[in-house]
């Protein structure tokens, strides 16, 4: 059973029990991600995700990282567009060390000053190394293209520029605004009561004030193609279309619809792309969805000289969805493929803590898994040609390229 409830500091604490477990996963999601950043704030909230990890006024960087290794245990965190989450997984026994862990990383980070020049140097590695990975170059190029004007096309890390211009003071008046238990969620899934997680945190986050989350304004959705030309082995594509909201009605059908796409090995991009023409290793399809909006993408890469080959098979498979919808096959196989991959994922506390962080952060709802396989199950092929036609509209196509030669190919030309 989820249980919710809101602490007087403004803490909200989501909480699965699942006692057959020995494990415990506990995450603090926060409101801080680069969809609330201001372009002179770019990167800021990757950055800090970095420094919490670098000392505390209780532990050094080492003592940190000892902390969860000595029991066996994990310590993460990542940093998306709506939220920063911070981590651990452990065994049940460790659950108030992992807990205080946290809080002492939320609440009483250092942010040395020469370990803020420190991290600063790993960021821009880690910049350095996305820039390395053309996958991940045109997934980025695909959003700009997408979102030029909204902080949803922005870098998660910022700019090199960004990044080497903020300011220890920047960073620490981020973290004291920012970091309030009002903006934060902690999910804990795993064998732990409520009541244990309710009087440890009590004690753990105090009151603090700072800026409430600011509301998320709808990005207005871009067209159009845009390329960039590396010293690469391939050609890597990515092609898609503005998509839906987390709360959208149409958030299930567009899922079932991406995943026919390019969900696994029998979607049609990959039977088409792979399977029968041998244009690519790999070829597949998603749905991102955030609370201001979304998009389906697609991706795959080739050898130079086939490029527009693989855009024009890539681009026929929304063509022909979208002319001549779905068979009933392929509904019913997406549909039981979501709903198994999704029952199977809540046997682990690290899934289950991660979904209850992120809808109550973002949505203020409790994550339950029956209401979702009911509404994958509903999904018809009625519900398939209505988010069809609103998604795969004549002029709205995003197509990106990176690639070793020129890229000619414009989006408006393929659908």
């Amino acid at each position: 059973m989820t249980e919710k409830i809101t602490l007087p500091s403004g803490l909200r604490i989501v909480l699965e029990s699942m006692p057959q477990l020995r494990s415990v996963s506990v995450g603090l999601w926060v409101s801080a991600g680069s969809a609330f950043e201001t372009p002179a704030q770019s990167g800021m909230s990757h950055f800090l995700e970095h420094l919490l990890f670098k000392g505390t006024e209780k532990r050094t960087a080492l003592e940190i990282s000892a902390t969860m290794e000595g029991v066996g245990g994990v310590l993460n965190a990542f940093t998306g567009r709506e939220h920063t989450c911070y981590y651990t997984r452990s065994m049940d026994e460790h659950f108030q060390l992992s807990l205080e862990l946290l809080a002492d990383l939320f609440t009483n980070s250092k942010l040395d000053p020469v370990e803020v020049d420190r991290e600063r140097n790993v960021i821009l590695e880690e910049i350095n190394m996305y820039e390395d990975s053309p996958e991940d170059v045109a997934a980025e190029l695909f959003l700009q293209a997408l979102w030029p004007q909204h902080p949803y096309g922005r870098p998660i890390s910022g700019t090199s520029r960004s990044v080497q211009g903020v300011s220890r003071e920047d960073l620490f008046q981020y973290w004291r605004q920012v970091y309030i238990p009002e903006r934060t969620v902690l999910a804990v899934a795993g064998h732990v009561e409520l009541e244990q997680v309710r009087e440890l945190a009590e004690t753990l986050f105090p009151v603090h004030h700072g800026q409430a989350r600011p509301e998320l304004v709808a990005p207005e959705p871009h067209t159009g193609s845009v390329s960039k030309v590396k010293e690469i082995e391939q050609s890597h594509v990515c092609m898609g279309f503005p998509g839906v909201a987390l709360d959208d009605s149409d958030y299930y059908a567009a899922n079932v619809l991406a995943n026919i796409l390019g969900g696994g090995a029998c979607s049609r991009l990959f039977q088409e792309v792979r399977e029968k023409r041998g244009l690519s290793y790999t070829s597949y399809c998603y749905l991102d969805a955030y609370v201001g909006g979304g998009y389906l993408m697609a991706y795959s890469a080739t050898q130079p000289g086939r490029t527009k080959e693989l855009i024009d098979v890539m681009a026929e498979q929304f063509r022909d969805i979208a002319t001549q919808g779905v068979t009933d096959t392929e509904l019913q196989r997406s549909k039981d493929q979501l709903r198994g991959s999704l029952l199977l994922s809540m046997e682990s506390s690290s899934t289950v803590m991660s979904r209850l962080g992120r809808t109550e952060l973002s949505q203020g709802q409790l994550y339950n898994v029956e209401e979702k396989v009911s509404a994958l199950a509903a999904v018809s092929q009625a519900d398939i040609r209505r988010v069809t036609e609103r998604l795969f509209q004549p002029g709205h196509m995003v197509l990106a390229q990176v690639s070793p030669d020129p890229a000619p190919v414009e989006a408006k030309s393929l659908f």
